[in-house]
């Protein structure tokens, strides 16, 4: 969700990308300087069809990690970020 009043139609873009084109385009928004909240409810239901794009796990790691290296991150920042992508999907699923 984007509160309107902090950026134009021109900032929120999908990416020429195949796959996570909705990270990349959170990534763009959050370059301009816009801060991100978190929010204690649902607002959608979300559905799991096994075959789908991010049902593969192994092909989900590659694809934020490759998004990192899109966005020109640094090996050392791009390994600590995944890290972090990695332990909190693993908490999430333990949780």
């Amino acid at each position: 969700m984007f509160n309107m009043s902090f950026l134009n139609k021109d900032d929120i873009y999908m990416p020429d990308i195949r796959r996570g084109q909705d990270t990349a385009t959170w990534w763009q928004v959050l370059k301009k300087g816009i801060t991100a909240y978190g929010l204690n409810e649902s607002l959608v239901t979300y559905r799991i069809v096994g075959k789908s794009l991010s049902s593969n796990k192994i092909k989900a790691l590659k694809r934020t990690w490759n998004i990192y290296k899109r966005e020109n991150i640094n090996v050392f920042q791009r390994c600590f970020y995944f890290l972090c992508y990695v332990f909190n999907a693993i908490k999430r699923r333990l949780f």
